[in-house]
């Protein structure tokens, strides 16, 4: 149960320098990133705006590298990886552009929950305010040519144009992707990227809007009065309201961030590891029945395309799903004791902020501080990133010990009881039926 907090100080302790060269890398192309999009974006709020994809890239790219790097070192993969479970391996087994092919696999696949992830917590519009500010630097007001605004993106038939291309180009490259030259991965993996982020950009942008439109509706108002009526009858509801309300919001940065970056972990992990697969019972009413039936009797070029299309959507979010399945079937002790330690190792930094304040002293907050507070935050990410990533990646290779153990004990029952042996094998195989 504490093994992932042990085996997380033996990863940094032995992947420490190629943790942090890594992350260093992928710091230093965000920062050079943002501020080319900042140049062009001077000009052109759109042109800038479809450079800062590249931006996020490099850090998911950079994050991608840094649990590649820790995967030799995980017992639990290895010891699968050795049974033959490696099957990106064996389908590219013998190839040279294995590897090529297995890191355009990952980066494609973990692109839609990244950005997600990324916009859910304010990373998204983080990067955005350090573009809008550099942007802002290199723009000549006394010319009389410079735009309004460089995040001038609304939604209009350009933004959607954009948003379409950038998807039915990646959907193009994927499906024929054995007929065009291999540097198109690369296209395919902007395209993919761009339509992510201009998407989640809009929607970020339109976000306070709605909840002001939503805070306005007839139908919010008669739910506060009926709150206020509760309170008037039953004084404590008030007290129990506050206090659910504060733990849904305090569960969403204390549990679902954890969460969130040990399931980038199953993604990442998973594209080169059988990974246990959810399927779905095909349900039985009226209602699905006549909707197969009409579906059926669309012509052939029709129904080949809205397949492919269905097939590409639940593609992406299929290691989604199997990540989750993983975590889940790891036991509810085990993943606590991992979100109490990231929630340790979250709060250490704003203890060595505090920290570094103190043991630095009084300055002059114009000269001093303006200037040093944003290094002295990039060397406290640089001391937690790496431990964030051991700790995630640890904990991952306890799901993984626990899914080989559950194998173990399967195949055990399979050998042992004769009639189970059907349902020992798919329990086995880690496959589950909703």
């Amino acid at each position: 149960m504490f093994s992932i907090l042990t085996r997380t100080l033996r990863l940094v302790a032995a992947r420490w320098p190629q943790l942090l060269a890594w992350y260093l890398t992928g710091w230093l192309a965000r920062y050079l990133l943002i501020e080319l999009a900042a140049f062009f974006g001077a000009t052109s709020a759109l042109m800038g705006l479809l450079l800062m994809p590249l931006a996020i890239l490099a850090r998911l790219g950079s994050y991608i590298a840094m649990f590649l790097v820790l995967r030799p070192a995980l017992p639990g993969f290895v010891s699968l990886r050795d049974k033959g479970e490696d099957a990106v391996d064996r389908t590219t087994a013998g190839t040279a552009d294995a590897p090529r092919q297995r890191l355009y696999d990952i980066l494609l696949v973990s692109i839609l929950p990244f950005f997600a992830f990324y916009a859910a917590w304010q990373l998204l519009k983080d990067d955005t305010q350090a573009y809008a500010q550099a942007a802002l630097k290199n723009i000549d007001f006394f010319a009389g040519s410079a735009p309004n605004s460089v995040l001038s993106i609304e939604f209009s038939p350009v933004s959607v144009g954009v948003i379409v291309l950038a998807f039915a180009g990646r959907f193009l490259i994927k499906r024929y992707s054995d007929r065009l030259p291999r540097w198109t991965n690369l296209v395919a993996v902007y395209l993919e990227a761009v339509w992510v982020y201009l998407t989640l950009f809009l929607i970020t942008n339109y976000q306070q809007g709605f909840q002001t439109w939503l805070a306005d509706r007839q139908a919010m108002r008669w739910l506060d009065d009926t709150r206020q009526a509760i309170v008037g009858v039953f004084a404590p509801f008030e007290t129990i309201y506050n206090a659910v309300q504060w733990a849904i919001n305090e569960t969403g940065g204390l549990v679902l961030l954890p969460l969130a970056w040990l399931t980038l972990a199953g993604i990442v992990y998973g594209r080169a590891l059988a990974a246990p697969r959810v399927r779905l019972r095909e349900p039985r009413n009226r209602l699905y029945t006549g909707a197969r039936t009409r579906f059926n009797a669309l012509p052939p070029a029709v129904s080949n395309r809205l397949k492919d299309l269905g097939a590409d959507w639940a593609g992406r979010w299929r290691p989604f799903a199997d990540a989750l399945l993983l975590i889940w079937r790891a036991g509810v002790v085990p993943m606590g004791i991992f979100i109490l330690g990231y929630t340790v190792l979250e709060s250490a930094s704003a203890w060595l902020d505090f920290a570094a304040v103190r043991i630095i002293g009084p300055h002059d907050l114009g000269s001093w501080w303006m200037n040093f507070d944003q290094i002295l935050s990039f060397v406290v990410d640089v001391i937690v990133e790496p431990l964030r990533l051991c700790l995630v990646a640890a904990a991952y290779n306890f799901c993984l010990v626990k899914l080989e153990e559950r194998r173990e004990v399967a195949a055990a029952a399979t050998g042992t009881a004769g009639s189970g042996g059907t349902a020992g094998t798919a329990d086995a195989r880690g496959s589950v039926t909703a």
